[in-house]
């Protein structure tokens, strides 16, 4: 799953990436977003019992992501 996970943050845009690591952040009481980033993202530490919640908060994210991005298309 934390494969899954990798691979999810990495189609986030800059902005959406940035929600994702201030929301595991504050969902997960954790110190900061670069502990966040560098241990669970990239270092693949991810505590089980977190990954599902984690895949799920992705999923949203990437849908909201995939909707401002229409959204900006039909203003264009």
């Amino acid at each position: 799953m934390t494969e899954n996970i990798r691979q999810m943050f990495s189609k986030m845009n800059d902005e959406t990436r940035n929600e994702a690591l201030l929301l595991l952040k504050s969902e997960f009481n954790l110190e900061s977003t670069k502990y966040v980033k560098k241990n669970w993202i990239i270092g693949g530490r991810i505590p089980e019992k977190n990954q599902e919640k984690i895949v799920l908060i992705f999923q949203n994210l990437l849908r909201t992501q995939v909707f401002r991005i229409n959204e900006i298309k039909v203003q264009l």
